[in-house]
């Protein structure tokens, strides 16, 4: 690919306009991190709950919320990224609260134009007052079918483990997000370094023997490079991943990206994530564009949009194209990568190729083929 969109004889970058006429899919956005604050604080009056720091100190404020989440910086973050999200968990302790952030997350979605959006959460860290694992994934797949009907936005629900747990507790994940009949996938997320994938094999073969689809977060931050590709083939070799979270230095290794589209696997992308947390220098460090030439399945993502600035999946589209020049064919490429591999069923999925058919249609963009 050149970058350019060749089909009117005039090349040029995607516009915002361009993007937000597409049928975007988000593969992967946390719901916790995707509420606005305001949101927050708004669900928490509701319910008569403060939002409180792992120490008990209330944020009463939308300011003060956010100078604790930011802490010393975002590139702290990853660091010790449960006890930053501590003040948004620890509202969503009871069934009414989570279902209710469900709904905001899905309002959120609808607000930046997304058609599709998969939602991933950890219900291990909204247990303190006494829910059962079935009772949060139950609460929040609620909110999530509220708020499609609600908003139009077709949802589904991934269940992920915070993998500072321990395997066992992995499992036990992992059989209430099979048993509960709404969750699509399983995921494992959070702090990477010092916890390989390998840890929870048995918690996703449990989920793999379900029909459960797999995601993994690996190659975002596991202490070096050859660590993080190191994680990235354990996902896709010991826990079977149909898709990577970040995989940040793929295109360093010429065996892993053979591996990757040798299984279909699918890489979701989070750049404007990497570039907050320090991950990478530059947007181009991610080498999209030779990803895409070699057929890997990028896709382009949120993570946690109402966290950081430029985070809302527009945003992140159009950061990419300013980045990689890309144009119109570039982002329908993109928008199709997010469509097939997503973990909707083949219904949902026909129906957004066919928005995506009808918005080249308009645009006289690329091949609407998908």
């Amino acid at each position: 690919m050149t970058g350019k969109y060749r089909g009117c004889g005039t090349p040029f970058m995607a516009s915002m306009a361009d993007i937000r006429a597409f049928p975007m899919a988000d593969l992967h956005s946390h719901i916790d991190g995707s509420v606005s604050p305001k949101d927050l604080f708004r669900i928490a009056k509701r319910h008569r709950r403060r939002l409180l720091t792992p120490k008990g100190v209330e944020l009463d404020s939308v300011t003060g919320f956010m100078s604790y989440v930011v802490g010393v910086g975002y590139q702290s973050m990853l660091d010790n990224i449960v006890d930053r999200f501590y003040p948004i968990t620890g509202l969503m302790q009871t069934e009414e609260t989570i279902t209710e952030v469900a709904v905001a997350y899905v309002r959120s979605q609808k607000a930046d134009g997304v058609a599709y959006a998969e939602g991933r959460f950890a219900p291990q860290y909204h247990t303190k007052e006494g829910l059962s694992l079935k009772d949060i994934v139950r609460a929040m797949a609620n909110g999530l079918s509220e708020g499609s009907e609600s908003y139009g936005v077709k949802t589904n629900l991934i269940a992920a483990i915070g993998r500072e747990t321990s395997p066992e507790k992995g499992v036990d994940i992992a059989r209430a997000a099979a048993s509960s009949g709404v969750v699509v996938a399983l995921d494992l997320c959070g702090p990477e370094a010092g916890y390989p994938p390998g840890r929870f094999r048995e918690a996703f073969r449990v989920a793999a023997e379900a029909g459960l689809k797999v995601t993994v977060h690996a190659g975002e931050g596991a202490g070096s490079v050859e660590q993080d590709l190191a994680n990235m083939k354990e996902a896709i070799a010991e826990l079977g991943a149909n898709r990577l979270g970040h995989a940040i230095p793929l295109s360093r290794s010429e065996g892993l990206m053979k591996m990757a589209m040798a299984g279909s696997v699918a890489i979701e992308m989070n750049p404007v994530s990497n570039l907050v947390l320090g991950n990478i220098g530059d947007l181009r460090d991610l080498a999209i564009g030779k990803l895409l030439n070699r057929g890997i399945l990028v896709t382009i993502n949120s993570d946690d949009p109402a966290i950081w600035p430029g985070g809302h999946l527009p945003d992140v589209y159009q950061r990419v194209c300013s980045a990689y020049g890309f144009g119109l064919e570039e982002v329908g490429t993109l928008v199709r990568n997010s469509i097939s591999c997503s973990f909707a069923s083949a219904e949902d999925k026909d129906r957004l190729s066919e928005l995506y058919r009808n918005a080249v249609r308009k645009s006289g963009g690329p091949n609407p083929k998908v």
